[in-house]
């Protein structure tokens, strides 16, 4: 992402000015704020970073506590014909419109409509993401956006960690992607925040989201399970809301299957844990069993034969480097 603006070479009386001034310029003309109460020895700071692909903005805001509104004039409608998904990185902020207030935590997120009324509060540092989004955009996709405005998705439930997850896999990194992955890796995020908030009426994500989405919900979803041994196919088709069959489909279509794509990730957690220092008290078949492994001797086997050597000799070699 490209940074559009810091606060680092600005006086200190200017800084809070410039920052408000900034977000008017390129965000919400009718925004307004007020800096909070800072410690002793304290300077106000901010920084914007930036990336846009095609129609949709990614902004990465970090700043002191501050509080905010903006209530748009009509006859001024521009940025304002956006939706904005708010996407908490680190601290905390409340968020009102429409007489709903979210509480956002880290992992947590939002949505509301920059056309209409709404004020936010900092009360100390934070970091977050903006995503701001045209209103055909999504309005085609969700309906009626007034009822889903300042309405928190959490973090830890399903959908929310997977957002949470994409934005902070991938966004950041989007400038140095070919514009055509950059826009497939949006428009999947897109129908992920788009299940997010289906989810207030429909349980599980449906299949018309895409085949790239639901890849990467059921890949998510796997690598949150690896651990249990008991993982099946037919868990993961009943939790991306999908037939086994369409899952396995979806699986083939990248060359693989949801069995070899769960024992490889596998594979690839328990050789990180073999030579991980954190964990040298733990023996190979404790570490076998936490990474999914239920058959020792299988395992053993497979490893000797992708890796010409066994985990024991594999974690002693590592270990003397």
């Amino acid at each position: 992402m490209k940074s559009m603006f810091t606060t680092r070479e600005l006086p200190d009386v200017d800084r809070f000015s410039v920052f408000r001034d900034t977000i008017k310029d390129r965000f919400l003309s009718s925004y307004e704020c007020n800096e909070v109460e800072l410690p002793p020895h304290s300077r106000f700071y901010a920084n914007i970073v930036e990336q846009k692909v095609t129609n949709i903005r990614f902004i990465q805001l970090e700043s002191n506590g501050h509080w905010a509104s903006s209530r748009p004039l009509t006859h001024k409608l521009s940025l304002e014909e956006h939706f904005q998904i708010e996407i908490q990185r680190s601290g905390t902020s409340h968020l009102t419109q429409d007489g709903r207030t979210a509480f956002l935590r880290q992992g947590d997120f939002c949505i509301f409509d920059m056309a209409r009324p709404v004020s936010w509060s900092f009360d100390n540092d934070y970091s977050l993401f903006k995503i701001l989004i045209p209103r055909e955009k999504l309005a085609s996709r969700l309906g009626n956006t007034q009822n889903l405005t300042a309405r928190a998705i959490r973090g830890n439930s399903v959908t929310g960690s997977l957002v949470y997850s994409f934005v902070m896999r991938y966004i950041p990194f989007l400038d140095s992607m070919p514009p055509q992955h950059a826009q497939q890796l949006a428009d999947i995020l897109l129908n992920l925040i788009t299940s997010a908030f289906s989810e207030y009426s429909i349980a599980t994500p449906p299949q018309s989201l895409g085949r790239s989405t639901l890849f990467y919900f059921a890949q998510h979803y796997l690598e949150q399970h690896l651990s249990d041994p008991d993982l099946s196919v037919n868990e993961c088709a009943n939790a991306c809301g999908i037939s086994v069959r369409y899952l396995q489909m979806l699986f083939k279509e990248q060359n693989t299957s949801v069995l070899r794509w769960i024992y490889q990730k596998r594979l690839e957690n328990y050789k990180t844990a073999l030579v991980n220092p954190l964990l040298a008290e733990k023996n190979i078949t404790q570490l076998a069993y936490e990474c999914g492994f239920s058959d020792i001797s299988n395992l053993s086997r497979k490893f000797k034969s992708e890796f010409f050597m066994t985990p024991s000799e594999y974690r002693k070699i590592h270990s003397l480097r």
